[in-house]
Parts: C-alpha cells; structure tokens; sequence
C-alpha cells in the first residue's frame, strides 16, 4: 500500500511537472507575442511621425511654389528670404532650389542676363570624368538658378537637370501629374556616408487642369533636397522608445534600396549571430511616387526591460502546488458557472420584464391599441423608412363626431366602451401587417398606411365599421348612431420634407370632414367623399 501511495504520489508529482513546464513555457510564448505586439505599435508610432515629417517637407515645397505662382518675378533675394526661413523651421533641409525652363533659343539670353549678376554663371553639366562643362545643346535645360543655402553649394548653380537621363522621366511625371516626385536615395558629397531624397515639384504659368497646359504652361520646379538621416533622427526623437535597430528602405518597383540604419557593423553580426525572434516590417504611405520600408529588429536590451521572470516562477511554483492548484480552480470554475446561470436566469427575467413594461407603455390603457407614443415612434420610423426606400406614406386622423355630446348623453362609463368598440372597428378596417392604428388623444384615432397606394378604401372602412356598429347616439347631428369623420393625406416624402408639417395636413383634412357635414372621408384637403351611408 504504501509502494503503491509512493508511486502515485510519484506520478502525481510528475504529471505536475509536465503542466507547470507546459503552462510556464506557453506564458513565455504569450510574452514574447506581449513584447512583439509592443514592439510593432513602437515602430508603427515611429512610422507615423516619420510619415508627418515627409508631409511637412513636402508642404515646404508647395509653400514656396506658391511664392512664384503669386509673383511673375521671384528675385534672388526675395527667394533667399523665403527659403532661409524655411530652412531655419526644417533643420534636416540639405538644400531648396529654383530650377527655371530654359528653352534652346532662350539659353544665350537667359545665361547673359544671369551674368550681370553672376559673371562666371552658365548652364552646365557633368562630363564623364566628373567635371562641370558646359551643357550640350538640347531643345531646353532646366539649371538651378536659385539655391539656399547658397554657401558651399556655389558650383551646383547653373547645373542642368536635364543633362541627367534618369531625372528625366522624374521631371516629366511631376510636370505631367502636378504633384511632387522624389528621386530615390542619392549620396550627399557634403555629409559623408549620408543619403538624400530630391523632390520636384512642377511650377505653372495660370491654370493647369489638363494634361496639356500642364506641359504648355511649365515655367520650372521648386527642388528640396532633404537628408534622410535627419528626417529620420527627428522623427525618432519625437517617441521616447528606445533600443530598436532601424533599416530604412526604398522598395518602389520592387527594388531595395538602402537609404539609412543605425546599425554598426558589429551590432549586425551580433543580431544576424543571435537569430533574433521578433523582426518587423512597416511600409510607409506612399509620397511623390517613392515607397519606403521600415525594417526593425529589437535590441537585446529592448527585449531585456519587458522581460519578466513570471513565466519562470510559474513553472517553479507549479512544481509545487499543481495539483491543489487544479483543485482549487476546479471549484472556483464550478462555482462562476453557478453564479453565471443564476446571472443569466436574472438577466432572462428582467428582459421579460422590460420587454412585458415597454408593451404596456406603448398600449392605450382603455382601448388595448397603440397609445400616442406609440405612434410618435412608429411615424418617424416609417417616415424614414419611406424617405429611404422612396415609398408612399398614408396618414389617417380620425375622430368620432360628437363624442362630447355623447359622453353627455350616455356618461364617461358608456363613452368608454364606445372608444373600446370603435378602437376595434378601425383595427379590423386595416388588412396588413404593417398598417398601424393608434389611440392619438381622446376621441382622436390615428392610422399610418406605409407602402400603400390606396389610402381611400381602409380609410372608407374605418367610416363603414364604425358605422356597422350601430352604437345608438341620440345627441348627434349627423346620424342617430355614433360616427367618425376622417382625414387623409400621402406623400412620398423626401429629407426636405417636414413630417410634422405633413401630419398638420392630415389634421386640416380632418377639419375639412367635420366641417362639410362629418361621417365622411376627406382627403389632402382638396377632394370631399361622398358621406357613408
């Protein structure tokens, strides 16, 4: 007995182990999912600022083309002012450049004017050793005329873009489309190991709806040329995460371009030794035609602060205490499914109870039809129902002619069964589902016909059941028994009709039967018909 009491106790124990390892190493897996979810909101942060710090360098560009929109005559100076503060908002602006259209048979004109100013200024381009040498002849140039800032970039004046093949095709969708195009990454000779996005975007002489004017009415490009580096540094700066290792990426056509990271060579081996487990990958929004990736990797430090020893010490108390664990959470699940059917038998009840307390405060007391709240709910339900389905929409008031004299007569007790049986009566005048009778105010019945295309013959109906009744009514000066006068209107409303406009209609018509005689029909206040009989 006791071997065989060692031995379950034995099994016991192990069968512990293997849950607690089990539930251990699952919560390490949750952690991990934990910290790769943190880590991609992270970098999804990072990837909108930096997306917001593209769109403000862009706004840039479109600021000062409006410069030369608004003024036929953009002066250097008038342009470096504009551009300098600029440059002071955007520290990571490389540079901001005009770059006017310069025809064949304008060049000679166009370089001689440049030179009162500038003498040594002309047209360039690069040779195939590297030098400036002066452009080739070619139907138009586009030369920067106007760079801030212009110290230490005096030698880029005068430079044709159109001297370069692969601008070209740029040059041409900005002009073409009127929105701003980027170059992919471009090295920067003056910051070392650093790259560079150029953006044009295309400057109009008047209006540029079409594809043709647009080419017709060029007069050139603003140019920024913007230092990846620092658009990303600023971006970051702005998010408090640290520890993450960035490669920023040009993927547009499917080609993967480098433009910045914050990987050394040595971090690099490190990760690439250490197989890191969470990688991400967040697409920017596309902007002036480029698409860029960011591509994350988290450091072991990052990894390391949201780390806990949670999952560990599960597993090392699980060891311990499973199997009571077991047993104490199998009484606690039993005990939440008892309290939960009694929650749920609570919740069934009260619904009952709500739904039983909201059909009697929607039922007339007296005549068990649908009281005036009724109503109200039921006519803006189908009004707008009608305005949406574009439907026609009947409305009946109804009122007993000369109940007051009759209450006189008979008393409040006989008045009351009146109501009741000609509450009925118009009930049993309406033939579909959808049709709606309501009790709207003491001697006052209303009904709602939507979709319907006669609303004569069930307001006709109303006028013979309540007749067909036969309840004796001395008192009255229409028939000796009790009658109804009815109005009726319809419309197939739309949002600029008023419905409480259209149920005055139905109230006027209601007016117009009692006036012409009372027991009839009187409809939209413009046709009588004829009395019931």
């Amino acid at each position: 007995m006791k071997t065989f009491s060692l031995l379950v106790l034995l099994f016991a124990t192990l069968v512990g182990v293997v849950i607690s390892v089990a539930i251990g190493q699952r919560l390490y897996v949750e952690e991990t999912q934990a910290i790769e979810v943190e880590f991609s909101h992270d970098i999804d942060d990072k990837a909108r600022v930096l997306e917001q710090e593209v769109m403000l360098n862009i706004e840039v560009l479109h600021a000062l083309k409006g410069v030369f929109i608004s003024s036929e005559n953009v002066s250097r100076e008038e342009f470096h002012q504009v551009a300098t503060s600029f440059l002071l908002r955007h520290r990571n602006i490389q540079a901001l450049e005009w770059v006017p259209k310069v025809t064949a048979d304008e060049r000679d004109s166009f370089e001689n004017n440049q030179q009162r100013t500038d003498p040594d200024f002309e047209i360039v381009e690069t040779s195939v050793s590297g030098d400036l040498v002066a452009a080739k002849k070619r139907s138009y140039y586009f030369p920067i005329l106007y760079m801030e800032p212009s110290f230490g970039n005096e030698n880029a004046l005068g430079f044709d873009f159109a001297s370069n093949s692969k601008l070209i095709p740029l040059l041409n969708d900005s002009r073409d489309l009127g929105t701003p195009i980027a170059t992919g990454g471009v090295d920067l000779t003056q910051v070392y190991g650093q790259k560079a996005v150029v953006i044009f975007l295309a400057v109009y002489e008047g209006e540029s709806n079409t594809l043709t004017k647009r080419r017709e009415r060029l007069i050139g490009y603003v140019t920024g040329v913007f230092r990846i580096a620092d658009m990303f540094d600023s971006a970051i700066k702005r998010t408090w995460v640290q520890g993450i290792y960035y490669t920023l990426e040009d993927i547009t056509n499917d080609k993967h371009q480098a433009l910045y990271s914050n990987l050394s060579a040595d971090v690099s081996a490190t990760l690439h030794q250490s197989h890191s487990e969470i990688v991400y990958q967040r697409p920017l929004t596309r902007f002036s035609g480029r698409q860029w990736q960011i591509h994350a990797m988290p450091s072991e430090g990052y990894i390391a602060e949201r780390r806990t020893a949670f999952p560990y010490l599960v597993a090392l108390f699980g060891i311990l205490g499973c199997m009571v664990l077991a047993i104490y959470v199998f009484f606690i699940m039993r005990h939440s499914h008892m309290v939960n059917m009694q929650v749920l038998g609570r919740t069934r009840d009260l619904n009952e109870a709500k739904k039983k307390l909201e059909a009697l405060s929607m039922t007339d007391s007296l005549t068990r039809i649908g009281n005036r709240r009724f109503f109200d709910d039921a006519f803006e339900r189908e009004w707008q129902l009608a305005i949406r389905n574009k439907t026609r929409l009947a409305l009946l008031m109804i009122d007993i002619d000369n109940f007051k004299s009759y209450n006189d007569t008979y008393g409040h007790l006989a008045g009351d069964k009146c109501l009741i049986e000609v509450a009925k009566a118009i009930a049993e005048a309406l033939h579909r589902p959808s049709d709606v009778a309501a009790r709207y105010g003491g001697e006052e019945f209303v009904v709602i016909l939507p979709h319907t295309r006669d609303c004569l013959s069930p307001a006709q109906r109303c006028c013979a059941n309540v007749a067909a009744l036969n309840i004796a009514h001395s008192s009255s000066t229409t028939r000796p028994y009790v009658t109804v006068s009815v109005g009726v209107t319809s419309i197939i409303p739309t949002e600029s009709d008023d419905m409480v406009k259209f149920a005055a209609v139905a109230d006027m018509a209601l007016y117009k039967a009692k006036e012409n005689g009372r027991n009839q029909v009187f409809v939209d206040a413009e046709a009588i018909i004829p009395k019931a009989p």
